[in-house]
């Protein structure tokens, strides 16, 4: 059978353009090296009736957000999602609510009337700035002489850092910082969980490219054939040859020179790909053998910085009834993640802090599922790697060669590079071919 369209790779980008290109009439092929589709933004059932992410996994600004978008604007479904409750922030032995809104930050006890005072003209100056106009400038460096109170610089970090998950947000771009936190009040919320969790998201997906199309599990692409420039086809790990003039690679920028030839691209393609820096983090999964907690917003610490949430108690077909799910995610740096013996001193040290939160916790306990995740977002928004920096979705050197996924150009915020990436590689192709007039099968 031949292909409009070869995907490699059926991670969050991947399926993401197979599925809008599918929806387009391409006739398209997915190629997984991996036994199960998803990537990092898999969901498995871990134990019977328990949903688990990997890691957490919410879908920025609700409906306006770009998940929800594609799947309105590009895919025709309507994509049901589930509002968090308000969102706590454990500090230092106590629980805050955290502040979403102008008002949340006039009353909060987490400043005084002094810090309230500047914070409210500085976060109505942030607003009104364009973003392409920082992306240059760290958020430490925009701050650094308009903030000397340690309370409202520990709020601005916690607020940056939830929306970016990084562990070194001093070092993240104050250009997509101001997009993101524009992007939350023009949709007045910052995230929604999916219904039925991602598990739903991919199964629809799948529908979608199947209808036109075929994802292949456990088949590795061992390389991209190109000739005089231009793309011709794939080959598999078997030496199956699949001849294709359009491929698009789904898969970290990091690793995309296992499968291309380094000798048809620039030295400075190269390293731009090989140097991105990915986000990393700890997560423990617990299963409880009946709730301990009525929160249905997510649960924030400050230091270490660390995001969590009861995710049957937003969504409950996560979990068996009467029994509960909690998932808690902390960003650590690469080099931590790396050292699994210092990633597991910090998964002890999670726990003792969750039992610390929830005492009722620790004797509820039916299952735990600690995780070292040593990739979450292919390229963290730090200055150097922004949207504008990233490797363009479409190849300058490589007739027919396209890239998708969190490592590439594309708006957004940690996982919404993913889909914004999926969508701008699929629309240029689409237009790409609307523009030669070439037919589609």
């Amino acid at each position: 059978m031949s292909y409009d369209v070869i995907v490699c790779g059926a991670g969050e980008g991947g399926l993401f353009t197979a599925a809008i290109l599918a929806k387009k009439g391409f006739k398209t092929l997915v190629l997984e090296k991996k036994s199960h589709i998803g990537g990092r933004a898999m969901s498995i059932e871990y134990k019977p009736g328990y949903i688990v992410d990997y890691g957490i996994h919410s879908i920025r600004y609700g409906k306006k957000g770009i998940i929800p978008t594609i799947f309105r604007k590009d895919l025709g479904i309507k994509l049901k999602l589930l509002d968090y409750g308000k969102g706590k922030l454990y500090r230092k032995g106590e629980w805050y609510e955290i502040p979403t809104d102008i008002n949340g930050f006039m009353t909060t006890p987490l400043l005084t009337d002094e810090e309230r005072d500047k914070f409210i003209p500085l976060f109505m100056e942030i607003i009104r700035l364009k973003a392409e106009d920082f992306l240059e400038v760290s958020v430490k460096d925009y701050f650094k002489e308009k903030i000397q109170s340690d309370a409202l610089w520990d709020l601005i970090k916690l607020i940056a850092a939830g929306l970016m998950v990084t562990p070194d947000i001093e070092r993240a771009s104050m250009g997509e910082l101001i997009d993101g936190l524009k992007q939350v009040i023009s949709a007045g919320k910052g995230a929604t969980y999916p219904q039925g969790g991602w598990k739903g998201i991919f199964e629809k997906l799948i529908h979608i490219i199947s209808e036109n199309g075929a994802i292949k599990t456990n088949n590795p692409v061992k390389k991209v054939l190109i000739s005089n420039k231009k793309v011709e086809g794939v080959v598999l790990d078997n030496d199956t040859k699949i001849l294709c003039d359009l491929i698009v690679i789904a898969i970290p920028a990091q690793k995309i020179f296992s499968i291309l030839p380094e000798s048809e691209f620039p030295q400075s393609f190269i390293m731009t790909c090989k140097n991105l820096i990915p986000s990393s983090g700890i997560s423990l999964d617990i299963g409880l053998h009946e709730p301990i907690s009525n929160e249905t917003g997510l649960i924030a610490v400050d230091t270490p910085m660390s995001l969590g949430a009861f995710t049957s108690n937003i969504d409950p077909s996560t979990a068996p009834q009467n029994e509960q799910l909690f998932t808690f995610l902390q960003p650590i740096p690469k080099s931590v993640a790396d050292n699994p013996k210092q990633a597991k001193i910090l998964l002890t040290e999670m726990e003792k802090l969750i039992t610390q939160m929830f005492p009722a916790l620790k004797i509820k306990i039916k299952w735990k599922r600690p995780l070292i995740i040593p990739v979450m977002d292919g390229a963290v928004n730090y200055i150097g790697q922004t949207r504008d920096k990233r490797p363009k979705i479409k190849s300058e050197i490589i007739e027919g060669l396209y890239f998708s996924g969190d490592t590439y150009n594309g708006p957004g915020l940690g996982g919404d590079i993913a889909p914004s990436s999926a969508r701008l590689c699929a629309h240029t192709i689409v237009a790409d071919f609307s523009k030669k007039e070439i037919p589609i099968a």
